[in-house]
């Protein structure tokens, strides 16, 4: 009698995990032909994506940002256009396994990885905020270097350099913005830094280089008045403009001497234009 029953429950029992293996296996070869459709799917996308953002220039606009350079550096070989395309590549494989899991029940997984599908986004919009930034960066450091050099500024690179790095410093707060990420105690220590310089530079230029700063400014009304290569006589110095300098000019005599004269003397005595 005992026999009977425990041969019974055996039986019962293999037939319960065959019942649960044959209501499962269904729904395992549909999530696997999900994820295969995902897969296909997803590499077509990221195939098609790195070809295109190639041939509309992505790669060679990011290289002008200084991407190119900056991966250099890290030792990452990988282009701009294949990192956008992995990503919305795997945003669509992520949609595909989410489905797979719900398929096979698997709640807790899916769970995650609906949390990953919709961080996504979030990354992408990150993303771009940093190309955007890193595009009016380089656009302010060719232009204040363009401007520095027009008006004989000899350190106007390093003043562009510093104007890109203020602003690529706010564009990595608001790309780490859009992550959801709270940023408020970097932001507070960036604005007392970038207080501090301002302040030291302004206290630097009213006080410590008030004399040099009125030898910049002379310079500039004098690019307007003169040009390289006038015959002048200022006093008792007479030759030819070889220099207008950011401080100081350079006049050439006969003799080809060269006399170096303060931008503000040039200015502020009589000239005679020959």
């Amino acid at each position: 009698m005992d026999t009977e029953n425990i041969t019974d429950k055996a039986y019962s029992g293999l037939m319960t995990v065959w019942h649960k293996v044959v209501t499962f296996l269904p729904d395992l070869i549909v999530a696997i032909l999900f994820l295969l459709a995902g897969w296909l799917i997803s590499t077509i996308i990221k195939n098609f994506l790195n070809k295109s953002l190639i041939k509309i220039g992505f790669n060679t606009f990011l290289n002008k940002l200084g991407l190119d350079s900056l991966l250099k550096k890290m030792d990452v070989a990988i282009t701009g256009s294949q990192v956008v395309a992995s990503l919305i590549s795997t945003f669509f494989l992520l949609i595909f396994l989410l489905a797979a899991l719900d398929i096979l029940g698997l709640t807790v997984l899916s769970g995650l990885i609906d949390t990953l599908v919709l961080f996504l986004p979030k990354l992408l919009a990150s993303l771009a905020v940093l190309i955007c930034g890193f595009f009016v960066a380089q656009i302010v450091f060719n232009g204040v270097k363009i401007a520095a050099k027009n008006t004989g500024i000899d350190y106007g690179r390093s003043v562009a350099e510093v104007c890109r790095g203020i602003i690529i410093v706010i564009t990595v707060s608001l790309s780490i913005t859009q992550l959801d990420i709270d940023v408020s105690l970097l932001n507070n220590i960036m604005t007392v830094l970038i207080g501090s310089v301002g302040l030291a530079a302004a206290i630097s230029l009213g006080i410590g280089t008030k004399a040099m700063a009125q030898e910049i400014v002379a310079g500039v009304y004098l690019r307007e008045m003169y040009q390289i290569g006038d015959a002048i006589e200022v006093t008792d110095i007479k030759g030819t403009l070889a220099v207008i300098g950011s401080v100081a000019s350079k006049i050439m005599a006969a003799d080809e001497s060269l006399t170096t004269i303060p931008n503000t003397f040039l200015l502020a005595n009589k000239v005679i234009k020959q």
